[in-house]
């Protein structure tokens, strides 16, 4: 990971699905075919990524998902 990355993950545990993270974030978050889980698609990311994964976290009702430095 590079300095400019960050790391994108989600708690599955916490997450209840709300498709939020794929609206605001869809280069990194996809809502599984079941509806029964996020996927996340890039678990590192960067520039404008980065900055929409970070979007996600704001978003996310039960702040399911971290992005870290």
């Amino acid at each position: 990971m590079s300095q400019d990355d960050a790391a994108v993950e989600v708690d599955h545990a916490t997450c209840i699905v709300s498709g939020m993270c794929a609206s605001v974030a869809p280069k990194v978050f996809r809502i599984a075919d079941d509806n029964s889980a996020v996927i996340v698609l890039e678990s590192t990311v960067s520039g404008d990524t980065a900055t929409d994964a970070r979007n996600a976290v704001i978003t996310c009702p039960v702040e399911a998902i971290t992005v870290s430095d």
